[in-house]
């Protein structure tokens, strides 16, 4: 058996496309061959694959049955794993801006690194917790993403970018030579011609925030 997949964002830059691949393949796979089991169990193959390639931050764990916006407030495995999602205004818009894949490995695999990570990780989850508004998470992604280190120039120059063009906030994906933007409607095109002129190499996209599940269709 063979499976071809296509995938409409960047691949290796923080956008979760790994994680995505993984699940809709093991989910291709199994309604192809007829194996009826529950989605948990499905997903736990894509999360175990992410976690033995280092390709991913457990992102399975929350596409496999969430959507819209929020943290991972317990890590684990899918159905273990707890997520806490936060309202999204309907003029909100992503607006990102992609510049290089980036291979995961070399970070994770540093543990100043991992360990500058989770120091982090828990003050920002401690802080978003306190406060679970689409603002806050936010601000606790732009402290984690300047507090970490990882900005090339270029990453750290589509932010202000993105910032001074209209957008609410903006910071580095996790992880990616790429950055994502909260922007209101209105500010859209302002923000994606800012970010575009920085570079005709700089891909850049709008998304509205998902509000449906993974799974098969008929």
């Amino acid at each position: 058996m063979s499976l071809d997949q296509a995938s409409q964002t960047p691949i290796g830059s923080g956008f979760g496309a790994s994680a995505a691949a993984a699940t809709s393949a093991v989910y291709a796979v199994a309604a192809a061959m007829g194996i009826h089991r529950p989605k948990r169990e499905l997903a736990l193959f894509a999360h175990r694959a992410e976690l033995l390639e280092q390709t991913g931050l457990g992102t399975v764990s929350v596409i496999f049955d969430a959507v819209g916006a929020g943290a991972i407030a317990v890590p684990g495995e899918p159905g273990v794993a707890e997520f806490v999602n936060v309202d999204v205004p309907k003029e909100t818009r992503i607006v990102t801006a992609f510049i290089a894949p980036y291979d995961k490995k070399d970070a994770l695999s540093s543990k100043s690194v991992s360990e500058r990570i989770n120091r982090l990780g828990r003050e920002s989850l401690a802080n978003f917790l306190s406060d679970p508004t689409l603002d806050n998470l936010a601000r606790q992604g732009e402290r984690f993403s300047a507090s970490l280190g990882l900005e090339s120039v270029e990453v750290k120059r589509l932010i202000e970018l993105a910032k001074s063009a209209g957008a609410d906030h903006a910071s580095q994906n996790m992880i990616g030579y790429s950055v994502h933007s909260l922007v209101d409607v209105d500010k859209t095109e302002k923000v994606v011609r800012e970010l575009r002129s920085y570079s005709k190499d700089v891909r850049v996209d709008v998304f509205e925030v998902g509000t449906r599940k993974a799974g098969v269709e008929a």
